[in-house]
């Protein structure tokens, strides 16, 4: 979420930002802007009663030993309470109009970002090999898979529902062994710590990632009294690992690789992009995430692709690394 304070000292940035992103945030940020001056207004009012009241013992106190009838005191106090009280629940709605406006805000693009609309509008940064040239015609993956015995999409849909599968014999060797992998890969030579996460994450962690509450149609939520979901990826819980610790500055980076099977209900998402393994309900997944300063975030972030990079490197698959425009960047990325 982005910080109030922030939108309200750099407005102009925020809207420029934002913009580029292909959004119209005058409506959202005037009504932010309107309840931030309400907050503003209330927060000092609210803190002089609350003062008034601390004191009004002592003025009880000085009234008796003066002789002099407290009762006008005493009715004082109670109708401030009431006072305290209507306030405090007026700043509480006011604060949480706020936050209910902020939050379905996305992050600001980074400068170095470039503006567009589509993913036609990225850009290439580098490449690695050259795509290989057969002398047959290569076969789609759902249709080999299935002639091989390794994927099976029919009984993935018996067990669950469209858009499950089951890997076989070797097809499940095979996702064993690039998840082990590259958790040796990250583990050993980049430097990552491997966690093994809960596969549910409650709505807070979610709040923090982003994923709630603007894509909450997009995540398999518990049924029953339970404020959990299956996780859309790892880099939930990695992410939320310190949420609301202060972190030894000294200590970082701080590196998180974790193998998770990860959840999605992809709603909206239909068409030719769904076949085969291509936007499945669950997959598998192996997430790197660094805990950094914000000044040296954006180098982290280098680096940490470059370790992503390292794994199509070793498995000789040839790669372009594309910076996404800014009407391409997730919601809560402020550069991919």
């Amino acid at each position: 979420m982005l910080d109030p304070a922030y939108i309200r000292d750099h407005i102009d940035e925020v809207r420029k930002g934002l913009r580029n992103r292909g959004l119209d945030p005058d409506k959202a940020l005037e009504e932010i802007a309107t309840l931030e001056t309400a907050r503003r207004r209330i927060i000092p009012e609210l803190e002089g009663l609350k003062r008034q009241q601390n004191t009004s013992g002592d003025e009880i106190a000085r009234a008796k030993r003066q002789g002099k009838d407290t009762a006008p005191v005493q009715e004082a106090n109670r109708a401030r309470s009431q006072q305290i009280k209507q306030m405090g629940l007026q700043l509480d709605s006011i604060e949480h109009q706020r936050e209910t406006a902020v939050i379905v805000l996305p992050n600001l693009p980074h400068e170095s970002v470039p503006v567009g609309k589509t993913a036609a509008d990225n850009v290439e940064v580098r490449r690695h090999g050259d795509p290989r040239a057969f002398d047959f015609t290569p076969v789609a993956h759902w249709d080999l898979g299935p002639a091989l015995g390794i994927i099976d999409f029919e009984r993935g849909v018996k067990v669950a529902a469209a858009r499950f599968s089951v890997l076989s014999g070797a097809g499940a060797r095979l996702s064993r062994a690039l998840i082990n992998f590259m958790l040796d890969l990250h583990t050993r030579e980049h430097g990552y710590r491997e966690i093994v996460p809960p596969y549910l994450a409650n709505a807070a962690a979610l709040h923090g990632t982003g994923n709630l509450p603007k894509f909450e149609q997009d995540l398999f939520k518990i049924a029953g009294d339970w404020d959990l979901y299956l996780v859309p990826t790892a880099e939930v819980p990695l992410t939320n690992l310190h949420r609301g610790e202060i972190l030894d500055g000294r200590e970082l980076p701080i590196r998180y690789t974790a193998h998770t099977p990860c959840f999605r209900s992809e709603a909206g998402s239909y068409g030719q992009d769904v076949r085969g393994l291509i936007r499945q309900h669950q997959f598998d997944k192996v997430e790197l995430v660094k805990l950094t300063t914000p000044d040296q975030s954006y180098a982290e972030l280098e680096t940490l692709t470059l370790n992503a990079e390292e794994v199509l490197k070793r498995l000789e698959l040839p790669y372009r690394t594309m910076l996404l425009c800014t009407g391409d960047i997730g919601f809560a990325s402020a550069k991919t």
